[in-house]
């Protein structure tokens, strides 16, 4: 415990926790308690402080308020993509399998452009998502350069943790 006298009306008592760490040791506060005492004044001027005085410089003058706050502007949230768009099919999937539609916009926008007859002959990948046809057929696609099978099998397996599937994710 350290208590610092503000005045001869008030004393503050720290009341602290000692925690050895590494070598050190940290001291935390655990609560504060103020006590103010109705006493005289007494004169100071010889007397050696039995424990360490504490003395505080006066607070600044709060600033004189020269304009007014700013107005809150609303909030508006982006249009909804138009839900026959790439975009607005990209986020139905995602809603339906329970994954974040910006997260598969930003796979396809990395894989493809947003384009649904990408092609990549490295793997060869083909589509929106740049899959193999054998990774799309065997999770349950048909039409590899529909924008919705590609979409929707996307989704499924990134709900079911396969988001290693792209490098973009």
């Amino acid at each position: 415990m350290t208590t610092l006298i503000i005045s001869p009306v008030l004393a503050l008592t720290l009341v602290s926790a000692t925690q050895p760490v590494a070598g050190t040791q940290a001291t935390t506060v655990s609560h504060i308690q103020a006590r103010t005492f109705a006493v005289a004044k007494p004169d100071l001027r010889d007397a050696a402080p039995a424990t360490p005085v504490a003395t505080l410089a006066p607070a600044p003058p709060a600033p004189a308020a020269t304009k007014p706050a700013p107005k809150k502007v609303p909030f508006y949230a982006a249009p909804a993509a138009d839900p026959n768009s790439v975009i607005g099919i990209i986020e139905a999937a995602a809603a339906r399998w329970g994954v974040s539609g910006g997260w598969m916009v930003k796979i396809a926008r990395c894989e493809s452009g947003l384009r649904t007859n990408a092609y990549n002959p490295g793997g060869p990948y083909i589509g929106l998502f740049q899959f193999l046809m054998s990774t799309f057929t065997h999770n349950g696609g048909t039409n590899i350069y529909d924008a919705a099978d590609q979409s929707n099998i996307t989704a499924k397996m990134l709900a079911h943790g396969q988001a290693h599937q792209w490098s973009c994710a």
